[in-house]
């Protein structure tokens, strides 16, 4: 909400909302605030929550979102890292390995990055499992935040990613692969421009499809069924994978139109027909939440941290409110580390 509109489902001025948020509201405020907001009151009446802005973070779509959604976006990352925090004093969670690669072309640095993790030129299994099994943390945005489709950050020495989820899962995978590149890429830069977007696609596509794998895998100058074979493999949008093998010189420019028209005609310039059928699960998520030993669940963490229910499953990919069987959910309940926490086992 605006000053205006907040003060208006209040029934005061925008100078008087302006006080509160300066520090000044009476404590008799928090229920009306609990009322209007669809917060716990408790949550008004709360230490000071972690606290960071817009110009920290690199949204995957700044320039199509206006600075009230990305306010917004960000709002929703505070909540994100209060969770985040609760869960780590509970459970052991994956170290950080996200080496900076910083001074490095975008290609080379995606190519060292799946040196380090031992990648090699194959399709990439589940991203979000796997940058959680080497310490990124990965949240979901509450569709409120849809129009920045995806950011990043460090943070006390974590890296974060926040996925909007309102494109196909082959561009989310992209997204989540364009703010990795982000991360070890741009982690000093002072401000957020169109080159360092630019690097961090490149880095994306390499990351995802390495040109040593676009050689590998596709024959020179590919059909559009090559196209669309290898992308399901390596589990990219068709014309990102067209792209790419156009870059790397295994598609030559005549040819490249032609798929890019025949795969518009087809409708996969808007969506991806016949693509991956699922969006990619956490795994961290459902060993938090869907543990049998334990009494672990949103409710729990929304009422410790004085949230709404509703913005812990939003954040958390909504694992809760999945069924046993649509959830791939590996656990070890038997091993617990010498500070008592649970420790959680990304794969």
């Amino acid at each position: 909400m605006t000053k205006a509109e907040l003060a208006r489902q209040l029934s005061v001025i925008p100078r008087t909302v302006a006080r509160y948020e300066a520090g000044e509201a009476p404590r008799g405020l928090a229920n009306a605030l609990s009322g209007v907001l669809g917060f716990p009151a408790s949550y008004f009446e709360r230490p000071e929550a972690p606290i960071f802005d817009s110009s920290e973070v690199r949204f995957r779509a700044a320039r199509r979102a206006s600075a009230r959604e990305r306010d917004a976006a960000v709002a929703a990352g505070i909540s994100g890292v209060e969770i985040d925090g609760w869960i780590s004093q509970r459970f052991v969670l994956p170290e950080v390995g996200l080496p900076s690669l910083a001074g490095n072309s975008p290609q080379i640095a995606a190519q060292l990055l799946r040196g380090v993790w031992g990648l090699g030129t194959k399709a990439l299994p589940n991203l979000v499992q796997l940058c959680e099994s080497r310490g990124v943390r990965v949240y979901s945005l509450p569709p409120f935040a849809d129009a920045v489709d995806a950011y990043s950050m460090w943070r006390s020495g974590t890296p974060y990613v926040f996925l909007a989820r309102r494109k196909s899962p082959e561009r989310i995978r992209f997204d989540l692969a364009h703010e990795i590149g982000h991360l070890v890429l741009h982690d000093s830069e002072p401000c957020e421009t169109a080159a360092l977007e630019r690097e961090a696609d490149a880095f994306a596509s390499e990351f995802l499809v390495p040109a040593a794998s676009i050689i590998e895998y596709l024959p020179s100058n590919p059909l559009v069924a090559d196209i669309l074979d290898v992308r399901s493999q390596f589990k990219v949008s068709a014309m990102a994978l067209a792209m790419a093998a156009q870059k790397a010189g295994w598609l030559s420019d005549w040819n490249y139109r032609q798929i890019c028209i025949e795969l518009s005609t087809r409708g996969f310039r808007s969506s991806e027909p016949g693509g991956m059928p699922n969006y990619e699960m956490s795994r961290v998520f459902p060993q938090v939440l869907n543990r049998p030993d334990s009494k672990v669940n949103a409710r729990t963490i929304a009422s410790e941290l004085d949230l709404p229910v509703s913005d812990v499953h939003a954040l958390t990919f909504g694992v809760e409110l999945r069924t046993a069987q649509d959830t791939e959910v590996t656990s070890d309940t038997s091993h617990t580390s010498p500070s008592g926490r649970y420790r959680l086992h990304a794969v």
